[in-house]
Order: C-alpha cells, then sequence, then structure tokens
C-alpha cells in the first residue's frame, strides 16, 4: 500500500506540464523574487521568463496585481526592461504600487527621464503615495529634474505627514536641492530627518559635492563626525569627491583603520580618483596596486589618472596590462587611451587603439571618441587625414567632431581646413557664438582683415552674443 501525501502549493513546473497540478498565486511573488537571486543574469531572465509563461498557463497573471507588480520587478532586475514595460502595459488597471515598480525599473536603468514622462502621462489615474512620491523625487534626482521635484514635494506635504515623508523622500530632495544650490532649501529638509541616520548626511554631503560645493561638504563631512555619526562606505565616496589633498589623506586613512585592505573596489576607486585629481599620480598608482578585486572602474580610474596627468604611454601600458589579465574594456577604458593620446600626441599609437578596439575588442565608437582622433590627427598636423576619417564615419559628424577640427585649425593657422569645419558648424548651431569668433580670429591672424570682418557682420546679423567669462572673489 503506498502512503498517500496530501496536495499542497508546489512551485510551478516546466512549461507545458502543468495540468492537474494544484498552485497557489499567492506563492507566485516569493518564487518570482526568489528567481532573480541567481548569480548569472542569463539564468535569471531565464528562470523569470519560465515563470512568467507557467503563471499565464495557471491562469495566475494577469488575474493577481500583486504578482504582476513583482513580475515587472523581477524583470527588471534580470535586466530584462523591455519585457517588464510589456507587463506594465498589459495591466489593465495598474496600482500605485505599479507605478512604483516601473518607475525604479527605468530609473535603476538609466532612464529616469523616460520614468517622469511615463508618470506625468498618467498623473490624473493615480494618487501618488509615499513611496512613489520617494520614487518619483528619486527620478527626479537622477534626471536632474528640480521643478518636478518641487512639485512633487508641495504635494507629499499635503498629503503625507511630514516626518513619514521626509524619512523616504529627504535623502533624495536634500541631494537634488544640494546640487542646483538650494543650500537653504537642502538644510530645511535636513532639519525634518533623522540625524544619527547616515543616510541623511550622506546625501547632504553628496549634494554639496555634485554642486562643486566642497568647502560646505567637508563642513557637513566634519559636522557628522562631531554628532558621533559613524560613517558607511558611501560616505567616504561622496566625501572624496570634494576633497584637496590634506583632507583626502585624512579620509584615506580612517578608510584604512576602519575598513582595512578588505574595502570595496569602490572605496578605492574614490581614493584614486582624488589623487588624480590633485596630480598625484604616484599615490593613485599605489592605491591600485593595493587592490585586491580591480573592477573595470579601477582600471579606467588609475588609466584616466595617467591621461590626465601627461603619463600616456604608461596609461598604453596599462591598457594592455588590462587585456592581459582579462579584463574587458568599456567604452570609458576606450575614451580614456584616446584622451591620453592625444594630451601626449601618440598618433599613431591611437589609432592602432582605435582600430584594435573597434575591430577586436568590438566597442561601437562614440561620436566623443571619434572626436579624439580628429583632434589627436588634427593637432599633429595630418589634416587631410582627419578630413578621410569624417568621411568615413557609419554616423553624421556632430559639432563636437567639426569643433576639434577648428581648435586644431586655429593652433596651425590653416585656413583652409578652418573654413571647412566652420561651414558646416554654421548649420549645425548656428546660434552658437564661439564658432563665428573662432572663425574671424583665425582669419584676422592670416592677415584676411575683410574676411574676419565679414564673419563678424554675421554674428551681428543673428543677434549673437559671444558667451561673457565671469570671475569670482571669495568674501573672507
Amino acid at each position: 500500500m503506498h502512503e498517500h501525501h496530501p496536495a499542497s502549493p508546489i512551485a510551478p513546473p516546466a512549461v507545458g506540464d502543468c495540468r492537474g497540478i494544484p498552485f497557489d498565486p499567492s506563492f507566485l511573488p516569493r518564487l518570482l523574487l526568489s528567481a532573480t537571486s541567481c548569480t548569472s543574469s542569463f539564468l535569471a531572465a531565464r528562470a523569470v521568463s519560465a515563470l512568467h509563461a507557467a503563471a499565464l498557463k495557471l491562469g495566475a497573471l494577469p488575474a493577481s496585481l500583486p504578482a504582476s507588480n513583482t513580475l515587472i520587478s523581477a524583470y527588471s532586475h534580470a535586466d530584462l526592461l523591455p519585457s517588464a514595460l510589456r507587463a506594465f502595459y498589459l495591466l489593465s488597471h495598474p496600482s500605485t504600487a505599479s507605478y512604483t515598480t516601473v518607475l525604479s525599473a527605468l530609473s535603476r536603468h538609466g532612464r529616469p527621464h523616460e520614468a517622469l514622462s511615463l508618470f506625468a502621462a498618467s498623473a490624473s489615474a493615480v494618487a501618488p503615495d509615499a513611496e512613489l512620491l520617494s520614487c518619483l523625487i528619486s527620478c527626479c534626482r537622477r534626471a536632474s529634474a528640480l521643478l518636478p521635484a518641487r512639485a512633487a514635494h508641495a504635494y507629499g506635504l499635503k498629503t503625507v505627514a511630514a516626518l513619514a515623508f521626509y524619512a523616504s523622500a529627504g535623502p533624495a530632495l536634500v541631494a537634488l536641492y544640494a546640487r542646483h544650490g538650494k543650500v537653504g532649501a537642502a538644510r530645511r529638509v535636513f532639519a525634518y530627518m533623522d540625524g544619527e541616520d547616515v543616510v541623511s548626511w550622506n546625501s547632504m554631503i553628496g549634494g554639496f559635492t555634485s554642486a562643486g560645493m566642497d568647502g560646505e561638504a567637508w563642513v557637513c563631512f566634519r559636522e557628522m563626525r562631531s554628532r558621533g555619526v559613524r560613517g558607511n562606505a558611501r560616505t567616504a565616496v561622496v566625501v572624496l569627491g570634494s576633497c584637496d589633498m590634506e583632507s583626502g589623506r585624512q579620509v584615506h586613512g580612517t578608510i584604512v583603520s576602519s575598513h582595512g585592505g578588505s574595502s570595496k573596489a569602490i572605496l578605492w576607486n574614490a581614493l584614486m580618483s582624488m589623487y588624480s585629481r590633485a596630480g598625484c599620480v604616484t599615490d593613485a598608482e599605489r592605491v591600485f596596486l593595493e587592490i585586491v578585486r580591480k573592477d573595470v572602474v579601477s582600471w579606467n580610474v588609475m588609466i584616466g589618472a595617467f591621461a590626465k596627468n601627461g603619463y600616456g604611454e604608461r596609461a598604453l601600458e596599462l591598457v594592455d596590462m588590462m587585456l592581459q589579465c582579462g579584463m574587458k574594456p568599456d567604452s570609458v577604458t576606450f575614451t580614456s587611451i584616446l584622451m591620453a593620446c592625444c594630451h601626449c600626441g601618440l598618433v599613431d599609437e591611437g589609432l592602432e587603439l582605435f582600430q584594435r578596439f573597434v575591430s577586436v575588442v568590438g566597442l561601437i565608437p562614440t561620436m566623443e571618441q571619434c572626436a579624439c582622433i580628429v583632434d589627436l590627427l588634427a593637432r599633429a598636423g595630418r589634416f587631410m587625414e582627419a578630413l578621410d576619417f569624417i568621411g568615413q564615419m557609419s554616423v553624421r559628424p556632430n559639432a563636437v567632431v567639426w569643433g576639434a577640427l577648428l581648435s586644431a585649425s586655429r593652433m596651425h593657422h590653416n585656413v583652409e581646413f578652418a573654413r571647412i569645419a566652420f561651414e558646416q558648424l554654421v548649420q549645425m548651431e548656428p546660434e552658437n557664438a564661439g564658432n563665428f569668433v573662432t572663425m574671424s580670429n583665425i582669419y584676422a591672424k592670416a592677415g584676411m582683415v575683410e574676411d574676419a570682418k565679414r564673419v563678424r557682420m554675421m554674428i551681428d546679423s543673428v543677434e549673437l552674443a559671444k558667451p561673457s567669462g565671469q570671475s569670482c572673489v571669495e568674501v573672507l
């Protein structure tokens, strides 16, 4: 006699094999969340897709709105944003939680502007709660959209208790206001937040750093420490962006004493970036060599440090080391090494690397990288090669590319190629007075006074104004 076990809810089986098997739809969100915990995004995508298909056959979707919301989130975490968006648009009556989930997905994938547009198109159909408002303001922060954030701020104060609202949306608001120089507004929001919470302090410090208010960021960091609030890795990263050499060394010492050699790469990367800004390439390299698990950002920061400080050949050597270690370069690596070649006049090396990255590594060159090649060739006086390169580009060159040619033409007093670049720039950005001024100066330098006057008259005819310089004086 066989022992009989009562049926119990279990995970859905393979697609196509679900007849007669009981399934509790309330388990689906947990199953989807567990699927996204796969170490490989490829495996996570397959698991989420399989669960989606099985749930459709079993009738659990789209009937269950909580399960549908979890499906959107699961697809997003499995790097399948198009599938997440399809799942959202198939909802006949999306809930507030549905909007929160899809806005988070778009923001997570670097598309905060689309998230704001989606919400604006559906604002009349949804009543934002504290969680959705927090998500919306976070999207505003990432998109640097001040006006929508202020509108969400005002709405939140009318509909949500102040302490609850600021507990969730406060960090993003503080960071956004500080970044836009609204220091008073940032401090007023900060006053409502938990002064013992390191996240609150990180947002304030990070906002000042983003706004270029380095002094305020450092004062805020010291105030946090004086109050006995213990910083975390994020604190070190944001404050290092505002540090000079002296304060940066203090933070470096704090990192070593608090985290030791086990610190995450993001901390060491921030340290290298600080030393690079200060021109201390040796210190940056010392930090680089101490990183146990280097990521692609670690390599990029060090290559960029060599590039910005005039060590082009060292940057080239580091790219070779990177490839030998099996680390795949990305577009930032490509740009950094091309900049190194430009700054150091390594023309042939730059051309060779360009071909290598495109044909071997498989990177598709951006407009900025194409402009680097044009700048590299033209600054070396190889104008015809630069023009040939522009003609062979797979996409239509933009103003950045032609601007590089015009700038190099001015350096070499080459009227012929300056005129070619200028004619293109006038069509692409007729409102940019700087191009007219540069061309007029090139003509004047070449003794072509009438041509210089003609270009100057073009500025007056279209009522353009040369951008004025600004100076600032610190009042003590």
